[in-house]
């Protein structure tokens, strides 16, 4: 990982399309904005490794059984 350092008001590139302000920084706690286009998915770390622990679970419990029945609704 690399360390990028910036202060309030400063801004850095992703890419071409995603741009992150530090918009307050004090007490040890930084404000960041995020601009990025609708179709970048943009999450807090903790929240993306939630969802995706709840996908894994639902996964788990769904049988083929139960796909085999639902996919016979499309059909």
């Amino acid at each position: 990982m690399r360390e990028i350092i910036r202060k309030e008001g400063d801004a850095f590139l992703i890419g071409d399309d995603i741009s992150i302000v530090v918009l307050s920084a004090e007490d040890g706690q930084v404000e960041l904005g995020i601009t990025a286009p609708p179709a970048v998915s943009v999450q807090k770390r903790e929240v993306y490794e939630i969802f995706e622990q709840i996908k894994q679970f639902n996964r788990k419990s769904v049988s083929s059984t139960d796909l085999d029945k639902a996919q016979n609704l499309f059909y």
